[in-house]
């Protein structure tokens, strides 16, 4: 997801780290990412972590 310019300002305004705010945007999208998955065995271990 590439941040929009609205985005940025206010990430700046706030001064946060533009680089810890993206490793942390890329976090949170993998964790949904897992979560929607379907419940099996397989992904339970991996939500498990």
């Amino acid at each position: 997801m590439k941040p929009t310019l609205e985005l940025q300002e206010i990430v700046s305004a706030l001064g946060i780290d533009p680089f810890r705010f993206l490793a942390w945007q890329e976090k949170e999208l993998t964790y949904t990412r897992l979560t929607e998955l379907p419940e099996d065995e397989e992904h339970r271990d991996v939500l498990a972590v």
